[in-house]
């Protein structure tokens, strides 16, 4: 899209003020050019320290408002508190001039968080300057010193300022800011609309706050505990989030609180981002379009991750995310590595997918081993969002001789989801692992669930149905449900008193067609395969008790420090596990499988992950115990491992660099129930992860973006812009 030509430069008017009028009793009139050229006074009308509400004249011809010698000013007395406006009466053109002087405000900060308080009449602007005068003929305002220029729900801070109340322009210059709700814009120069709320700002920086609600995953009715889902966080990141709360004040720098952090799928959480560029255009409805623009989340400079594009535009698509369109972007590592991205749209929300137009994974069982994923731009539907991922079966077209015209080359992962109100979440998907005989496919080429769920006080009602959804359950393995059905009520988190136990609970009843391997039903006349199907009611019940043993002390979070090689300050500590579960499934034809597990041991992490060698080790050691009763007939649920030993250890080689495993076995027959190894480089902003599980046959190879809070002020980039 072409972008406009630049603002023009500010008239004379604003340029040409002196500094000395600022210490006279009486200061000196300031002319427009065409003004000093004839030799016509305005009769302007001058104040210093003051704050006064202008009346925006009704839009008519020109020749009517040059005629016009009624007032349009009303004094700060008459508006009540600056900041907080509440005016019964708005005041008529005919209202005479007040004057009264001010005490100068404290500059009011535009990264604050919280929008501006200040809501205007529609027809009211308000100036605040050490020094402004009023052009009554010309119904042209022009400030200097500390001015602060609010319309509506924006707020203008500048050094010097012209706001013409006929055309609704306002020109300033010199440590702008335009602050609208909760979005800054700052630059050099700005022209921009008041009632059109649009405008230009060049060498414009800022900063881009998403906070939305969020969309959370939607609850697995079907599992539980010891049966767990395909992918789950790396062992670095479950230790890191279990250590002690900290409120992290820094030293140096900007003010930085980090925010908590949830890696599902290794997909990080991104709802804060800064930015600088050449020239933006202030576009309507919080839009707007840039040139030249860099933007990171890192909160300090230079940054170490950048996303950095030719162009830029920023653009509501619904109340909780925005959409940022871009041309020749790439992403930029430490000043010095780029990657082309070759997708041009990324959705801003707090369900932030991995921004790679490609992703690298291994799944044995079902996709035949390595593929490549594309990460498709999604389709959006209002807040419904279409996420289509085709999928390039590389180890298989290798092993099977296939090429690009085999229906076998290629796989599918689909998703529909988003809110359907602010209490109602939908998640559905679809997985084609084959496409050879599409659209015909064999029954065990695809697989596809919907889950709806319902906020109800605190609690979650999830309705769900799926059709070959995949579990997998220790030593058994993964198991295939072939079809399921049902609901299921969870429970908030209940903290039991100020002892840091946490109780929850959960109940659902669901129709359950899957794979058994009981003779007694197998050997059922009239049987042409191993499925039955059995109404299931569950109850699950669970006490985690974390008490603390040890805790050193975090590092500030500075980049040299505490956040040099982790978004989150490394706090030591040993933590003593201790976990109670328990649960009952009640299945029809009077079968049953209920069970008590306990869970004892230690979870802790030594160092700071600051120094280069060797200053951080994670540890995990586990012992749990199940004391069962009655047997499952199905096999995805079924309770076989009752005595695991789980261990795991994380440790720092150089830099960034980590290395680790987690191990958990079947004490009984020595069976591995589970294992995971992973090879991580960790920054501030970023990490790379590549995960092996031999047991589950399945792998990734992602890329992890961190999400921060900050305050204060935003340091230029600075480093190497190209």
């Amino acid at each position: 899209m072409p972008y406009p030509v630049p603002p023009p430069e500010p008239p004379p008017l604003v340029q040409t003020l002196p500094n000395s009028s600022l210490q006279t009793s009486q200061p000196q009139t300031i002319l427009p050019a065409t003004e000093l050229s004839s030799g016509i006074l305005s009769n302007p009308q001058i104040h210093q320290n003051e704050t006064i509400g202008y009346q925006l004249p009704k839009l008519k011809t020109l020749e009517q408002e040059l005629g016009s010698s009624s007032s349009s000013l009303v004094t700060a007395d008459s508006l009540g508190p600056a900041l907080s406006l509440n005016i019964a009466n708005t005041p008529t053109p005919e209202t005479p001039l007040q004057t009264s002087q001010r005490q100068t405000p404290s500059q009011p900060n535009p990264e604050e968080e919280t929008p501006i308080p200040v809501i205007l009449p529609t027809d009211l602007v308000e100036v605040t300057a050490d020094r402004q005068e009023f052009d009554q003929q010309r119904q042209v305002v022009t400030a200097e010193g500390n001015v602060m220029i609010r319309f509506q729900n924006a707020l203008i801070d500048a050094d010097k300022a012209q706001v013409n109340l006929n055309t609704r322009q306002v020109v300033a210059t010199g440590q702008v800011a335009l602050t609208r709700e909760n979005q800054v814009i700052r630059g050099d120069r700005m022209d921009y609309n008041l009632v059109k709320e649009t405008g230009a700002i060049a060498n414009a920086s800022g900063v881009i706050s998403t906070n939305q609600l969020g969309e959370n995953q939607v609850a697995e009715p079907l599992q539980e505990q010891g049966v767990g889902p395909v992918v789950r966080a790396p062992i670095s990141d479950r230790i890191t989030s279990s250590q002690p709360v900290e409120n992290v004040v820094p030293t140096e720098g900007a003010d930085v609180e980090v925010t908590g952090f949830s890696f599902p799928d290794l997909q990080g959480d991104v709802n804060r981002l800064r930015f600088e560029a050449d020239r933006i255009d202030i576009l309507p409805n919080g839009e707007w379009e840039a040139q030249g623009v860099r933007i990171t989340n890192d909160p300090f400079s230079p940054p170490e991750l950048e996303l950095r594009a030719d162009t830029a535009r920023l653009r509501r698509i619904s109340r909780f995310q925005d959409e940022l369109l871009t041309t020749g972007s790439r992403l930029v590592f430490d000043q010095n590595f780029a990657l082309p991205l070759f997708r041009d749209r990324t959705v801003i929300d707090r369900r932030q997918r991995e921004p790679t137009p490609f992703s690298v994974g291994y799944d044995l069982d079902d996709l035949g081993g390595y593929y490549v994923e594309w990460n498709v731009n999604p389709v959006r539907f209002g807040p419904i969002g279409l996420d289509i991922s085709p999928q390039f079966l590389v180890q298989r077209a290798f092993e099977d001789d296939l090429g690009p015209t085999d229906g076998g080359f290629y796989g599918l992962q689909a998703q529909l989801s988003g809110p359907l109100s602010p209490q109602t979440f939908v998640d559905s998907r679809l997985s084609i692992t084959n496409f050879e005989d599409f659209p015909d496919l064999e029954e065990d080429e695809y697989r596809a669930s919907i889950r709806v769920r319902q906020l109800i006080n605190g609690y979650t009602l999830t309705g769900e149905y799926s059709y070959r959804d995949r579990i997998f359950n220790g030593t058994l393995g993964f198991r295939t449900i072939h079809r399921s059905g049902g609901a299921v009520l969870t429970s908030p988190e209940i903290l039991l008193g100020d002892s840091g136990a946490v109780f929850r609970f959960q109940g659902g009843l669901q129709q359950i067609e899957a794979r058994t391997d009981r003779l007694d039903i197998l050997n059922e006349p009239g049987r042409d395969n191993d499925r039955i199907t059995r109404t299931r009611f569950q109850g699950l019940a669970t006490l985690i008790y974390p008490p603390v043993i040890w805790q050193g002390e975090a590092l500030p979070a500075t980049p040299t420090e505490g956040l040099k090689y982790t978004p989150r300050p490394v706090v030591p500590f040993v933590r003593l596990v201790l976990q109670a579960q328990g649960v009952t499934n009640i299945y029809t034809e009077d079968d049953s499988q209920s069970y008590l597990s306990g869970t004892v041991g230690l979870q802790g992490q030594f160092g700071n992950f600051s120094r280069d060698f060797f200053d951080y080790t994670g540890f995990n050691l586990l012992y749990t115990q199940v004391a069962l009763d009655g047997e499952s007939p199905f096999l995805f649920d079924r309770r076989v491992d009752e005595s695991i030993l789980t261990f795991g250890l994380v440790q720092q080689i150089y830099g960034g660099l980590r290395a680790g495993f987690e191990y958990s076995i079947n004490l009984e027959n020595g069976l591995a129930v589970d294992n995971e190894f992973t090879l991580e480089y960790s920054r501030r902003t970023y990490g790379v992860i590549l995960r092996i599980s031999p047991v589950r046959r399945i792998g990734s190879f992602n890329l992890r973006i961190s999400d921060f809070n900050w305050t204060g002020g935003s340091e230029p980039f600075s480093g190497i812009k190209e």
